[in-house]
């Protein structure tokens, strides 16, 4: 049996076999239809903190999209004002160095949405095809009934970790080193260093290589 973990990997593997993209993401949804839980292929967690800013201004958010019959949807596509587009397109997308969106909402055998497969590109690549669209399309139900499975199972939680913690906790799972970890959050040596500390220290594992093997 495969571990959520596995299914993640499996699913950004399946995506990225058959459309290019720049940046892929899935998360889970809440009772409220709020996008939770993200997890993504490139190690990149600038935009974690700066997202609840824009989450009204989304035009994915789930909270759209809850009685629509389709599931996977291009730039195009979304919801809310051209003014509203612009400035979340503005605003969040661009300074996280992408342009273009497809959303493919992952629902239960009851037709609930209980996830996303977010995909992004940088506007040298492009926006996304109705070829492609219709690739994410055909695999939606697939990828849904895998994540369903994947989320039915207990996940192992990190207890109480700080946002900064957070920050550094993503990036050790992707392997990065004290020194990567660093530069990429403008932070001290020393601090990184603290912070994983802490961090093993919470999840009760003796090295980074226990918890990338706990965690990842």
């Amino acid at each position: 049996m495969f571990s959520s973990s596995q299914i993640r990997q499996q699913i950004f593997s399946a995506v990225r076999a058959v459309i290019p993209t720049g940046r892929l993401c899935l998360y889970r949804t809440d009772a409220n239809l709020e996008p939770c839980d993200f997890r993504f292929d490139d190690g990149d967690t600038r935009w974690i903190p700066v997202y609840p800013r824009f989450a009204h201004l989304d035009p994915f958010h789930p909270r759209h999209f809850g009685q629509h019959r389709n599931s996977v949807f291009s730039s195009a596509q979304g919801a809310g004002t051209t003014a509203q587009r612009e400035a979340y397109l503005r605003g969040f997308l661009q300074p996280m160095g992408m342009s273009f969106k497809m959303e493919a909402f992952l629902r239960d055998p009851e037709g609930c949405i209980v996830g996303g497969v977010r995909l992004s590109r940088p506007s040298e690549m492009g926006e996304f095809r109705l070829d492609e669209v219709a690739v994410l399309r055909g695999l939606q139900p697939l990828i849904s009934s895998v994540w369903c499975s994947s989320i039915a199972r207990p996940e192992p939680m990190l207890p109480d970790l700080t946002p900064r913690e957070s920050e550094v906790f993503h990036r050790l799972l992707v392997g990065q080193s004290n020194k990567q970890i660093a530069l990429e959050l403008s932070m001290a040596l020393p601090t990184v260093k603290t912070h994983v500390k802490s961090i093993l220290y919470k999840a009760d594992r003796p090295n980074r290589v226990a918890l990338i093997a706990r965690y990842r």
